[in-house]
């Protein structure tokens, strides 16, 4: 777990980097990556998940375009009024090979079930929680 858990601190520094801080596009971190800022336990995750909004075209083409270096597109979809984007990469343990995944879901976050659904607005965006990566 520590092996993935450094992937993913590495992945969101560079992709932080080539996001200007998660504002082009404005990505929100959500699911059981984000909680870790929350709680004082240990929490380890295999996956972290992004919101974005639907704006002009697809932000998730974009991300696409700046994915950390050896990560892959694993699952796209695109529908009317949503997107999603899974990008893996699979790193090395001793002699384990580790997969790490980020998701990427624009204009809606949908659950399991059919009516699970919501919408990424601008009130979402606005009321975001940043923190400094220095900090």
């Amino acid at each position: 777990m520590k092996r993935r858990e450094e992937e993913v601190l590495n992945s969101l520094l560079s992709l932080s980097e080539r996001t200007k801080g998660f504002t082009k596009p404005e990505l929100i971190m959500i699911g059981g990556y984000a909680l870790r800022a929350f709680i004082h336990f240990s929490r380890f995750t295999r996956d972290c998940d992004f919101a974005l909004m639907k704006r002009d075209g697809w932000n998730i083409d974009r991300i696409k375009g700046i994915l950390p270096e050896g990560y892959s597109v694993e699952e796209e979809q695109k529908r009317n009024n949503y997107g999603f984007l899974r990008c893996i990469k699979f790193v090395k343990h001793g002699k384990v090979r580790v997969k790490v995944s980020m998701d990427f879901m624009e204009g809606e976050i949908r659950g399991r079930e059919a009516k699970e659904v919501i919408k990424i607005d601008e009130v979402m965006v606005k009321n975001r929680v940043c923190f400094d990566s220095n900090s």
